[in-house]
């Protein structure tokens, strides 16, 4: 009982520190990986570990250092010795991992492993593997989050980071491991309770904020109007649909569950009606034992009768991640939808002016 209760408490903070250093340390290995195909071909989120420290007074978790995951090489199968020099490389670099953070402790840096960050293009994340990744982090580390990283919208000149955990009920149901219909409706679970957002400050040093406020002034770069170009740029047709498509499989996903869902339903309704049938038979039984004195049957046998089982790998959860992953994506959409048509107002008023000018 008492690993269920450590498991399973309140966490304590409820808003995200990132240390600009984090901030480009993921942003550069993410960018280094996402652009050479690494995560199409291994078929997995970048990804890597965040440590820091939780300030429980002021309810504020501070990510101040991360490093990435060992990643296996991507090898063909019929390989055997490169199969093997794959599997020694990840051990050699989770060796280091550990390595490093045994010397953080010694050096009294902030050594506690806080959680994991993730790339997701249009903050899409939400899948089996993260939410229970998620879960052993949060059952071990309190205010374990999950730091979630859009390379797109950064792309496109808005940085975008966000934080999430497992809300309690769900922390509770992956505890149980039952993502029964009826467990989580007892639970009161939907898609739009089962995560907790947690704000995000990015905080600079006094160092960091000085050199800004330098660049800001300079007058070499203030002449310089590619600057915000990223801001009034349009070019975001390929990443939108994209993003459409992404939407596309997901709504397929959607509909299987749905299928599914229904199926379980009449199923459930038809074993129950049956289940109802058998008691009053037997019901009637025992009444005809009992006037001719003999001993009542049990029902336990009806009662014990097994029942329809929901045609999904995971139970809800897929549905619940499906329509979360869908979520993100028409969230993404509809921002850059109306950003662009922002900026197409802004860019005829831009040529108004230049023509009215010449």
């Amino acid at each position: 009982g008492s690993t269920m209760m450590s498991q399973i408490n309140a966490p304590n903070v409820n808003y995200v520190q990132i240390d600009s250093l984090v901030v480009m340390k993921i942003v550069k290995h993410v960018d280094s990986e996402l652009y050479a195909g690494m995560s199409e071909i291994a078929g997995e989120a970048c990804q890597g570990l965040l440590t820091g420290l939780v300030a429980v007074e002021d309810g504020r978790l501070e990510i101040t250092n991360c490093f990435p995951t060992a990643r296996a090489e991507p090898t063909l199968d019929s390989d055997e010795g490169a199969n093997q020099a794959s599997q020694q490389h990840e051990e050699i670099k989770q060796a280091e991992m550990i390595d490093m953070l045994r010397k953080f402790r010694n050096m009294n840096i902030d050594y506690e492993l806080v959680g994991f960050y993730q790339a997701h293009p249009f903050g899409a994340c939400f899948n089996q593997e993260m939410a229970e990744s998620l879960f052993d982090y949060q059952s071990s580390v309190n205010d374990g989050v999950v730091l979630i990283y859009d390379p797109v919208k950064t792309r496109q000149g808005q940085l975008s980071f966000s934080a999430f955990r497992l809300s309690m009920p769900a922390l509770q149901l992956f505890h149980k491991g039952d993502w029964t219909p009826e467990s989580v409706k007892a639970a009161g679970i939907t898609y739009e309770n089962m995560f907790e957002e947690l704000p995000v400050v990015i905080k600079n040093s006094h160092l960091v904020n000085v050199m800004v406020a330098e660049l800001a002034l300079s007058p070499a770069l203030r002449t310089n109007e590619k600057l915000g170009g990223a801001h009034l740029e349009l070019g975001t047709k390929r990443s939108l649909e994209k993003c459409i498509r992404s939407m596309m499989i997901n709504i397929d996903e959607m509909n299987k569950s749905i299928q599914a869902f229904s199926k379980y339903q009449l199923d459930k309704q038809k074993h129950d009606a049956n289940v109802n049938a058998q008691m009053q038979k037997r019901e009637i039984e025992n009444e005809g034992r009992r006037a001719r004195g003999e001993p009542a049957l049990s029902m336990d046998d009806i009662r014990k009768m097994k029942g329809p089982v929901l045609g999904t790998r995971n139970g809800m959860l897929d549905a619940l991640l499906t329509s979360l992953d869908a979520q993100s994506l028409c969230d993404f959409a509809t921002k850059v939808t109306g950003e662009n048509v922002a900026k197409l107002f802004l860019a005829e008023g831009l040529a108004e002016m230049k023509s009215s000018k010449a």
